[in-house]
């Protein structure tokens, strides 16, 4: 990701259109107003609070944003039925059938933390289902993040088949763990001021990698990279939380359309050749195949039906560090947005060179590979 994304950029921010005083229903179920916090005493006095289930509470009660933060007011500031917190979310079921494992449409791909609280965009909350791959080194033994992924369950992560065979693990080493909740990777824990107060992230998470399965058909000494997906199951099943959350895979009849602007995101290099501490995101449009194998045939690629392009204009794209990341797409569901993963970071020329995108892989054909790899 280069240029204007070398520093920490602003989040997708989720913006409600309710007028002042429209009913609304808050977490608790509780028919209410939509009003100003400053005019609703009982969320107001809460700001203060460092209890993370009250914090999320008053994320979840936003019903609108101007200038100031709208919030749905009932006469409570905590959950009456804790089984409505994110953190007790109950687990995707561990069923004989595949598509069990996945987490519920309703629940995936919602970023509960990156809604306005206070006046000040949470950005350390914003893509919580982003991970962090982890390589030991054959060099010395020590260990170094090198590619990205994007958690699909509370067991499985989906990145691409280069990121966990072939070269990278001679040039780098064998991946051992995924970090989760992680925005900024020199801080231990990552926090905001929220009007003068401390919100803080959980620290991040590291889970131990229990297993990688790469596709049987990718070859890694092809310049093509056709089927470029992988998924890396955890030692353990982790639990959902503000800032680690699943993303939605796609349905057989999504498809993004030519010139949708999509999402990367990650921790790969920047203008300056450096890997960024910080995660970063990037909107790229979806180019046509067409277009996009008539370009690579010069470098001696052939585009396959299940690549897609996105990107190609100056200075911005997926970069070295973002491989197996997702390009995110998303759409709304209920008023509130859901985002989805539309393809896997692959491979492409230099980063951010004009009129050449970088090439994906296309999830949506490889939803019969994750399931029948997916296992309780």
């Amino acid at each position: 990701m280069l240029n204007s994304f070398s520093v920490p950029v602003a989040v997708f921010l989720c913006l409600f259109f309710n007028a002042y005083g429209q009913r609304c229903t808050t977490p608790n179920d509780e028919v209410a107003q939509c009003i100003s916090i400053y005019d609703c005493g009982v969320l107001y006095n809460s700001i203060t609070s460092k209890d993370p289930s009250v914090i999320r509470f008053l994320r979840q009660s936003q019903c609108d944003y101007q200038q100031v933060p709208y919030v749905c007011c009932g006469t409570s500031a905590t959950y009456r039925n804790p089984s409505r917190r994110p953190t007790d979310r109950p687990p995707a079921s561990t069923g004989g059938r595949p598509a069990s494992l996945l987490p519920n449409r309703a629940t995936c791909g919602f970023q509960e933390g990156a809604k306005v609280l206070g006046g000040v965009q949470t950005t350390h909350s914003e893509f919580p289902w982003m991970a962090l791959m982890e390589y030991r080194k054959n060099v010395g033994g020590g260990r170094t993040f090198s590619c990205g992924g994007a958690l699909i369950s509370n067991r499985y992560v989906l990145t691409a088949a280069h990121c966990v065979t072939g070269k990278i693990r001679e040039q780098v080493g064998p991946l051992i763990s995924v970090r989760l909740g992680e925005w900024n990777t020199e801080t231990s824990q990552d926090c905001v001021t929220v009007e003068g107060f401390e919100l803080c992230n959980d620290e991040p998470l590291n889970v131990a990698v229990e297993s990688v399965v790469a596709h049987n058909d990718y070859d890694d000494s092809s310049i093509n990279r056709y089927h470029d997906i992988a998924l890396v199951r955890l030692a353990r099943n982790v639990q959902f939380t503000d800032f680690i959350q699943p993303i939605c895979l796609p349905t057989s009849s999504e498809r993004a359309s030519i010139g949708n602007q999509l999402w990367v995101s990650g921790w790969g290099r920047t203008e300056y050749a450096n890997s960024s501490p910080v995660k970063l995101k990037v909107r790229l449009p979806i180019v046509s195949n067409s277009q996009c194998a008539n370009t690579f045939r010069r470098a001696g690629v052939q585009l396959s039906n299940t690549q897609l392009c996105a990107g190609g204009e100056r200075n911005k794209d997926s970069c070295n560090g973002d491989s197996g990341g997702p390009l995110m797409q998303v759409m709304n569901r209920d008023s509130n947005p859901q985002w989805y993963i539309e393809g896997i970071v692959s491979f492409g020329t230099r980063c951010g060179t004009e009129n050449w995108p970088g090439i994906y892989t296309r999830v949506v054909d490889y939803l019969g590979w994750i399931s029948n790899n997916m296992s309780p």
